[in-house]
């Protein structure tokens, strides 16, 4: 009917009607495919409805964006599951970086003693086809097409979907599309929100209106409440407090402008030096970071790579790529302008600066704009070493009001990790 009406619009009408005619075909394409996996999934689910062990695939493009660790445990000690990990290769920045964020990835998840396998068959020379590891479900650590077809379109598609966010879910950008409403997230069997404000997105941007989603709270934080192991952080001659300064990757971003790193970049390795007998920096970049300075015009390779390893060598700094649950739970501060750290610092019960863009409250949603308001907020580099200023007085205190109110409540009567499990073999069984 639309195309029909369409078809006999004067040509200027077509024009001007043609962004929304598009954005209501997507959207009623999405609903149609959210209906027609749902009936997918019931077909799947009777194909392994009294199996005794189920097979889990969980696809893995980055070690740093590994939220599911939790469930990926509890499966293991589950003789209900089969569970194993296969690293895919991240296609955006060339065969080079690919290579490295593959065998950077497959040491991470070796060391931990995990079933891993690389989705490249270096014998054959070839990449392997998923249903070669014959899954059952297939866990995605990414909602975005960052690699080949095989790990994500073919992927989703075809089995039995399930989603934990990579993020703690606090961005509003492009509608919500790009986080709530891609054919990925309507082609789930099961998302694990970590928050209501998530669900209720759902429910109103989504095309599945929510009902693949269940809310569990965020399996990635488990850890935090656990008691701190031996510090990550190196060993300093002096008592110096510690420092977090973690750049979000969005530069030159008009879609999500959260990043201050070109801005900042040389004012923190500044800051570094001047106060090298008070303070040690740990630097967490966004891991695609890196990957985005590589190709910029003001930065390329070797600048970055020298940058890097300033951060890396200097006597009260360090680099930190991977893990930062421990780099957390010893740190006395973050300063940042990242996404997900946004809502994940508050979990150490620390002080926070966030470095805010012009507008940034414009692109977090409910969740995040409560995240932020129990930060201290600021731009401008003396706004920067007065927050710094204060917390080697020893006179910044955390604001507690968003660890209480909404991320405490979902770790009162359990672990996410478990209900995402349990919920899992309910739907099986």
């Amino acid at each position: 009917m639309l195309t029909l009406i369409k078809k006999h619009l004067p040509q200027p009408i077509k024009r001007a009607l043609a962004p929304a005619y598009q954005r209501t075909i997507a959207q009623w394409q999405k609903r149609r495919l959210f209906l027609r996996m749902q009936k997918k999934h019931q077909a799947l689910l009777a194909q392994i409805k009294g199996k005794e062990r189920i097979r889990v695939v969980f696809l893995v493009i980055h070690k740093s964006v590994w939220k599911v660790d939790p469930v990926f445990q509890k499966m293991l000690a589950d003789p209900f599951f089969d569970p194993i990990i296969l690293v895919c290769p991240y296609t955006a920045y060339g065969d080079e970086r690919m290579r490295q964020d593959m065998q950077e990835c497959l040491a991470y998840f070796n060391a931990k003693g995990y079933p891993t396998y690389s989705a490249y068959n270096d014998t054959e020379k070839r990449w392997i086809k998923l249903d070669e590891l014959t899954p059952d479900i297939v866990f995605f650590t990414n909602p975005h097409d960052l690699t080949l077809d095989e790990y994500y379109k073919n992927a989703h598609f075809n089995y039995l979907g399930c989603y934990v966010p990579y993020a703690h879910d606090v961005s509003r950008y492009e509608n919500y599309v790009g986080q709530y409403n891609q054919i990925f997230h309507n082609s789930m069997w099961k998302i694990f929100a970590p928050h209501d404000e998530d669900l209720e997105i759902y429910r109103m941007y989504s095309q599945s209106k929510g009902r693949n989603v269940i809310v569990t709270g965020y399996p990635s934080c488990e850890a935090f409440f656990e008691i701190k192991k031996k510090s990550s952080w190196k060993s300093q001659e002096n008592n110096r407090i510690k420092v977090i300064w973690a750049p979000h990757h969005t530069i030159d971003d008009p879609v999500l402008p959260y990043s201050n790193f070109l801005k900042l970049a040389n004012f923190f390795q500044m800051l570094s030096f001047d106060l090298k007998d008070k303070v040690q920096f740990a630097f967490k970049p966004h891991p695609i970071l890196k990957s985005k300075l590589f190709i910029h015009p003001d930065w390329g390779v070797e600048k970055t790579i020298q940058y890097y390893e300033y951060w890396e060598k200097t006597a009260n700094t360090q680099l930190e790529e991977g893990d930062y649950v421990n780099l957390f739970q010893w740190s006395d501060c973050m300063i940042h302008d990242s996404g997900s750290f946004l809502a994940e610092y508050h979990y150490v019960k620390k002080p926070v600066f966030f470095i805010a863009t012009e507008n940034v409250e414009s692109y977090l949603n409910p969740f995040g704009m409560a995240a932020l308001s129990s930060c201290v907020i600021g731009s401008s580099e003396e706004e920067i070493r007065c927050f710094l200023e204060k917390m080697i007085k020893n006179e910044a205190r955390p604001n507690l009001k968003f660890f209480n109110s909404k991320l405490a409540p979902y770790f009162i009567d359990g672990q996410p990790s478990d209900l995402i499990v349990a919920d899992i073999k309910k739907s099986i069984n």
